[in-house]
């Protein structure tokens, strides 16, 4: 029987919990061919949502070609050009057979070639011989709109971890690019932009608003306890083991609905009882998903500044006036332009984010959760 519990990959199916408004919403904007950004704090059901809209697409008859690349370790315009490349041929081909005939067909005036050595001995697909040269970067971020215009294609490139693009030196110019590309094409291709870094994703879309008017903004609707109920109650059905739904509202508040933690959890109940789950299990089963994240919260917390660790304090004592006198001599912030330096620094470092009403919230739930409890 498979796991329906799962938590070590994206799940679809009837692992797949709640979020269905989403998944329509999505599946329409990939119909339309509209840009879509999506991010939300990591684990959260990113990858999941969109792995579902593509198999509900294809249920419904839309057949739609949706390479995914992942920008993780991208570092440099020649990496994102290969990682771009390798990902389209890697989905568009048949096999090694074609990979050279790809690069022939479609990018037949730049430096990147396939060469079959590299391949067979590192799987490399597509390589750069010499240097990037800015044209062949344009040719490589046009090449998801030629493919879709000349072959008739319904395309769709999903980027996971996006936010990772400003980490290559000149990220604007190849942003701009890609927005000025985008702007002047209305093909059937589109844009996924998925990432985990929330305020670096918001820099992006919100604060500099590159692809302004031509992409939408898709927030993750929360999974509803109800739902969440539900999918534990009937998981634990088959394997003759009984928990009350009642047992599940203490850990949905701890985890504020995260199903990945909920999934580790619901996990490790199933492997430790026999028959009825009560509340010890399910205690135990979240001390050990804290157990297993603890080393990761230390080494959050060691690596803040005093100023750092004094005001996510003063965030989660429900400080909202942050440059104000009585808050900033209250938790010795020492000033209201240290406040402002210690906001942004805790935003880069995605432990905190500010709502559209500058409300503070703290990314990872069981890390606020820990934190209150160990160090408040």
């Amino acid at each position: 029987m498979d796991e329906i519990f799962e938590f070590d990959n994206y799940v679809t199916g009837r692992s797949f919990v709640g979020r269905r408004p989403d998944c329509l919403a999505l599946g329409n904007l990939i119909e339309s061919h509209e840009n879509v950004c999506i991010y939300d704090a990591p684990k959260s059901g990113k990858t999941s949502l969109v792995h579902q809209t593509l198999i509900n697409l294809r249920t419904s008859g839309h057949s739609v070609v949706v390479p995914v690349c992942v920008l993780t370790g991208v570092r440099t315009a020649e990496e994102l050009a290969v990682r771009m490349v390798s990902t389209l041929m890697k989905q568009l081909c048949d096999g090694p057979a074609d990979f050279a005939d790809f690069i022939a067909r479609w990018l037949p005036d730049t430096n990147l070639c396939f060469d079959a050595e590299l391949y067979e001995d590192f799987g490399k697909m597509a390589v750069l011989t010499g240097t990037l040269a800015s044209e062949d970067l344009t040719a490589v971020l046009a090449l998801p709109y030629r493919i879709a215009s000349e072959t008739s294609k319904d395309l769709c490139l999903v980027f996971e971890e996006f936010q990772n693009i400003l980490e290559i030196k000149g990220f604007e110019r190849i942003l701009k690019e890609m927005e000025k590309i985008a702007s002047e094409n209305r093909t059937s291709f589109s844009y996924i932009f998925s990432g985990s870094a929330t305020n670096a994703m918001k820099w992006i879309f919100d604060y500099r608003k590159y692809f302004f008017r031509n992409v939408v903004h898709l927030p993750l609707s929360p999974v509803t306890e109800q739902e969440v109920m539900e999918h534990i109650v009937s998981g634990f059905r088959p394997t003759g083991k009984v928990i009350e739904k009642d047992l599940i509202q203490k850990p949905y508040g701890i985890f504020r609905g995260n199903m990945w933690y909920l999934n580790m959890m619901a996990f490790l109940c199933n492997a430790r009882a026999i028959g009825y789950i009560n509340e010890r299990t399910i205690s135990d089963a979240v001390e050990t998903v804290i157990s297993m994240n603890l080393p990761r919260f230390r080494m959050i917390v060691d690596d803040l500044t005093v100023f750092q660790l004094s005001f996510l304090t003063a965030v989660l004592r429900g400080e909202t006036r942050f440059s104000a006198s009585d808050v900033i001599e209250k938790y010795d912030l020492h000033s209201s332009a240290n406040v402002k330096r210690v906001r942004d620094a805790l935003m880069k470092k995605e432990i905190l984010t500010f709502t559209a009403k500058d409300e503070p919230v703290v990314i990872d739930p069981l890390f606020e959760y820990w934190f209150r409890r160990e160090m408040l």
